[in-house]
């Protein structure tokens, strides 16, 4: 599934979708990481859409979340889904992305 960007609350929002997982991460790290560097506003993620995560995908969030903060901007996430919110779980990232039960699919 393509990335796709729209404007949402004054936020660049990144709307990811389909499988995040070692097989995804590396095709899709390079077009993250030109959105996240032609962006001049806070950025918003959209997981409402994968339906299947692991830990690359996880180290590439990480990857955006901490980009984003080099370069003065804040990150957050928008929608998640229940895949996400499990390995968020699992992971104990709830604090890093704000994520927590209930939110799933929330935008």
């Amino acid at each position: 599934m393509p990335l796709k960007h729209t404007v949402h609350n004054g936020k660049l929002l990144l709307t990811i979708g389909g499988g995040l997982t070692i097989f995804q991460a590396a095709e899709r790290k390079p077009e993250l990481l030109h959105a996240l560097s032609s962006a001049a506003e806070d950025i918003a993620l959209d997981l409402s859409g994968v339906d299947e995560i692991d830990t690359a995908g996880v180290q590439l969030l990480l990857l955006l979340q901490r980009e984003a903060r080099r370069g003065g901007r804040g990150i957050d996430v928008a929608a998640y889904s229940p895949a996400v919110l499990t390995v968020f779980d699992l992971l104990q990232l709830h604090g890093l992305f704000g994520a927590g039960p209930g939110q799933e699919g929330a935008a």
